[in-house]
Protein backbone atom coordinates (compact mmCIF):
# COMPACT_ATOMS: atom_id res chain seq x y z
CA UNK A 1 0.00 0.00 0.00
CA UNK A 2 1.27 3.46 -0.88
CA UNK A 3 1.49 5.98 1.91
CA UNK A 4 0.02 9.31 0.85
CA UNK A 5 1.71 12.44 2.13
CA UNK A 6 0.05 14.14 5.07
CA UNK A 7 1.51 17.48 4.13
CA UNK A 8 4.78 16.98 5.99
CA UNK A 9 7.84 18.10 4.08
CA UNK A 10 10.18 15.32 5.23
CA UNK A 11 10.84 14.20 1.68
CA UNK A 12 9.38 13.70 -1.74
CA UNK A 13 5.72 12.73 -2.04
CA UNK A 14 5.03 9.03 -2.61
CA UNK A 15 3.84 9.86 -6.15
CA UNK A 16 7.15 11.58 -6.91
CA UNK A 17 9.08 8.58 -5.62
CA UNK A 18 6.97 6.25 -7.75
CA UNK A 19 7.46 8.45 -10.81
CA UNK A 20 11.23 8.26 -10.28
CA UNK A 21 10.98 4.47 -10.09
CA UNK A 22 8.86 4.37 -13.26
CA UNK A 23 11.45 6.46 -15.11
CA UNK A 24 14.27 4.19 -13.93
CA UNK A 25 12.37 1.03 -14.87
CA UNK A 26 11.62 2.49 -18.30
CA UNK A 27 15.35 2.28 -19.04
CA UNK A 28 15.45 -1.33 -17.81
CA UNK A 29 12.37 -2.15 -19.92
CA UNK A 30 13.94 -0.53 -22.99
CA UNK A 31 17.08 -2.65 -22.55
CA UNK A 32 14.93 -5.79 -22.19
CA UNK A 33 12.99 -4.98 -25.38
CA UNK A 34 16.28 -4.33 -27.19
CA UNK A 35 17.59 -7.74 -26.11
CA UNK A 36 14.27 -9.31 -27.17
CA UNK A 37 14.51 -7.71 -30.62
CA UNK A 38 18.28 -8.26 -30.91
CA UNK A 39 19.04 -4.58 -31.50
CA UNK A 40 20.86 -1.79 -29.68
CA UNK A 41 19.29 1.22 -27.96
CA UNK A 42 19.86 3.63 -30.84
CA UNK A 43 18.23 1.20 -33.27
CA UNK A 44 15.28 0.88 -30.90
CA UNK A 45 14.97 4.66 -30.59
CA UNK A 46 14.92 4.87 -34.38
CA UNK A 47 12.24 2.21 -34.53
CA UNK A 48 10.17 4.08 -31.94
CA UNK A 49 10.40 7.31 -33.95
CA UNK A 50 9.37 5.52 -37.11
CA UNK A 51 6.47 3.77 -35.37
CA UNK A 52 5.19 6.71 -33.33
CA UNK A 53 5.95 9.69 -35.53
CA UNK A 54 5.81 8.58 -39.13
CA UNK A 55 8.06 7.24 -41.86
CA UNK A 56 10.88 9.73 -42.42
CA UNK A 57 13.88 10.47 -44.55
CA UNK A 58 17.32 9.39 -43.34
CA UNK A 59 18.11 13.06 -42.65
CA UNK A 60 15.00 13.49 -40.52
CA UNK A 61 15.85 10.31 -38.62
CA UNK A 62 19.42 11.51 -38.08
CA UNK A 63 18.03 14.73 -36.62
CA UNK A 64 15.69 12.88 -34.27
CA UNK A 65 18.53 10.64 -33.06
CA UNK A 66 21.17 13.40 -33.08
CA UNK A 67 23.60 11.23 -35.04
CA UNK A 68 25.56 11.76 -38.24
CA UNK A 69 24.27 10.86 -41.68
CA UNK A 70 26.92 8.12 -41.93
CA UNK A 71 25.78 6.60 -38.63
CA UNK A 72 22.16 6.83 -39.80
CA UNK A 73 22.99 5.01 -43.03
CA UNK A 74 24.69 2.23 -41.05
CA UNK A 75 21.68 2.05 -38.70
CA UNK A 76 19.22 1.82 -41.61
CA UNK A 77 21.36 -0.86 -43.29
CA UNK A 78 21.52 -2.86 -40.04
CA UNK A 79 17.78 -2.55 -39.41
CA UNK A 80 16.98 -3.38 -43.03
CA UNK A 81 19.17 -6.49 -42.89
CA UNK A 82 17.18 -7.64 -39.83
CA UNK A 83 13.90 -6.97 -41.62
CA UNK A 84 12.87 -4.19 -39.21
CA UNK A 85 12.73 -1.29 -41.69
CA UNK A 86 12.31 -0.79 -45.40
CA UNK A 87 13.23 2.01 -47.76
CA UNK A 88 10.68 3.45 -50.16
CA UNK A 89 10.73 6.27 -52.65
CA UNK A 90 9.68 9.61 -51.18
CA UNK A 91 6.22 10.46 -52.53
CA UNK A 92 7.08 14.08 -53.44
CA UNK A 93 10.89 14.20 -53.68
CA UNK A 94 12.30 11.86 -56.34
CA UNK A 95 15.84 12.37 -54.99
CA UNK A 96 14.96 11.07 -51.52
CA UNK A 97 13.74 7.97 -49.75
CA UNK A 98 11.68 7.42 -46.65
CA UNK A 99 12.33 4.75 -44.06
CA UNK A 100 9.33 2.76 -42.83
CA UNK A 101 9.07 0.33 -39.91
CA UNK A 102 8.28 -3.19 -41.09
CA UNK A 103 5.10 -4.96 -40.05
CA UNK A 104 7.34 -7.58 -38.44
CA UNK A 105 9.12 -4.98 -36.28
CA UNK A 106 5.84 -3.36 -35.23
CA UNK A 107 4.34 -6.76 -34.36
CA UNK A 108 7.37 -7.92 -32.38
CA UNK A 109 7.55 -4.63 -30.46
CA UNK A 110 3.83 -4.51 -29.74
CA UNK A 111 3.77 -8.17 -28.68
CA UNK A 112 6.55 -7.42 -26.20
CA UNK A 113 4.85 -4.27 -24.83
CA UNK A 114 1.13 -5.07 -25.16
CA UNK A 115 0.86 -6.79 -21.73
CA UNK A 116 2.20 -3.62 -20.09
CA UNK A 117 -0.21 -1.41 -22.04
CA UNK A 118 -3.12 -3.73 -21.18
CA UNK A 119 -2.24 -3.72 -17.47
CA UNK A 120 -1.96 0.08 -17.49
CA UNK A 121 -5.38 0.37 -19.13
CA UNK A 122 -6.93 -2.03 -16.63
CA UNK A 123 -5.38 -0.06 -13.78
CA UNK A 124 -6.81 3.27 -14.90
CA UNK A 125 -10.22 1.74 -15.64
CA UNK A 126 -10.40 0.49 -12.02
CA UNK A 127 -10.34 4.10 -10.81
CA UNK A 128 -13.46 6.22 -10.54
CA UNK A 129 -13.79 9.14 -13.00
CA UNK A 130 -12.51 11.74 -10.52
CA UNK A 131 -9.43 9.63 -9.78
CA UNK A 132 -8.85 9.12 -13.50
CA UNK A 133 -8.98 12.89 -14.07
CA UNK A 134 -6.49 13.41 -11.22
CA UNK A 135 -4.08 10.89 -12.76
CA UNK A 136 -4.41 12.54 -16.17
CA UNK A 137 -3.85 15.99 -14.65
CA UNK A 138 -0.75 14.75 -12.79
CA UNK A 139 0.70 13.08 -15.90
CA UNK A 140 -0.01 16.15 -18.06
CA UNK A 141 1.87 18.24 -15.50
CA UNK A 142 4.81 15.82 -15.59
CA UNK A 143 4.89 15.92 -19.40
CA UNK A 144 4.86 19.72 -19.37
CA UNK A 145 7.68 19.76 -16.81
CA UNK A 146 9.68 17.27 -18.87
CA UNK A 147 9.26 19.31 -22.08
CA UNK A 148 10.29 22.45 -20.22
CA UNK A 149 13.37 20.75 -18.79
CA UNK A 150 14.35 19.32 -22.17
CA UNK A 151 14.04 22.77 -23.73
CA UNK A 152 16.18 24.39 -21.03
CA UNK A 153 19.02 21.86 -20.98
CA UNK A 154 21.82 22.82 -23.33
CA UNK A 155 24.60 20.39 -24.20
CA UNK A 156 28.10 21.22 -22.96
CA UNK A 157 30.05 23.52 -25.27
CA UNK A 158 32.23 20.64 -26.57
CA UNK A 159 29.14 18.61 -27.48
CA UNK A 160 27.55 21.61 -29.19
CA UNK A 161 30.59 22.09 -31.41
CA UNK A 162 30.73 18.38 -32.29
CA UNK A 163 27.00 18.29 -33.10
CA UNK A 164 27.27 21.42 -35.25
CA UNK A 165 29.97 19.72 -37.37
CA UNK A 166 27.91 16.56 -37.96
Amino acid sequence: MIKVSTGETSGPHAASKLLHEVLMLNDVLEHAVCRHLGINETDFQALQHLMLDRPMTPGELAGKLNISSAATTALIDRMSDRGYVSRAAHPTDRRSIRVHPSTRAVNLTMTALRPLFNDAELGIQELDPDEQRAVVRYLEGILTAMHTQIDTLAPPATTQKRNERS
